[in-house]
């Protein structure tokens, strides 16, 4: 059989498949891990601040997140209540080395807990992002909390966690 040299056919899209895990690499014996804690009052912290990149520039056809937090409350007599939401920013590197960036977007609306003294609360936000609000990777995903009412509260990403990306490779990238 022959086959002809050439290029690639316009129009021939092959799509790659990416997936990133939050907190990989850590191990546990009873299997439940989480990125390391952050403490937080009145004041915005990220929890977690991590750039997804799949080693090449990829423009996004499908963005599949899900997302499992826990938060805590440490004050020893006071019902602590505080917001969070998740947020995404194109971000590379140009041909030659200087970091760009996009503006954030909301990956989330804010939702507000209540975290009463030395109480829990986790939840799970997964689905699909909207590719034209964040249409290439790589990217940088964080988790931004803030205490209301001088709560004192711990936050964390469970190693569950994770990014799926399907797209086309950018050529050049």
């Amino acid at each position: 059989m022959d086959i002809k040299g050439g290029p690639i056919r316009p129009g021939v899209e092959l799509l790659q498949v990416y997936t990133r895990y939050l907190g990989e690499g850590q191990i546990a014996t009873d299997g439940l891990v989480y990125s390391s804690v952050a403490t937080f009052g009145t004041t915005a912290v990220d929890v977690v601040n991590e750039l997804i990149d799949p080693g090449f520039g990829l423009g996004l056809k499908h963005c599949e997140l899900g997302l499992t937090q826990k938060f805590q409350g440490l004050n020893g007599s006071f019902v602590a209540s505080m917001n969070y939401y998740w947020q995404a920013r194109s971000e590379w590197d140009d041909p030659v080395g200087t970091t760009r960036t996009g503006a954030y977007v909301n990956l989330s609306g804010t939702y507000q807990k209540a975290v009463g003294t030395l109480t829990t609360s986790e939840d799970t936000l997964s689905g699909y992002v909207p590719v034209a609000s964040l249409p290439v990777a790589p990217f940088r995903l964080k988790l931004t909390a803030i205490g209301i009412q001088a709560a004192v509260c711990t936050g964390k990403v469970k190693n569950s966690s994770y990014v799926r990306l399907v797209g086309t490779v950018i050529p050049g990238t």
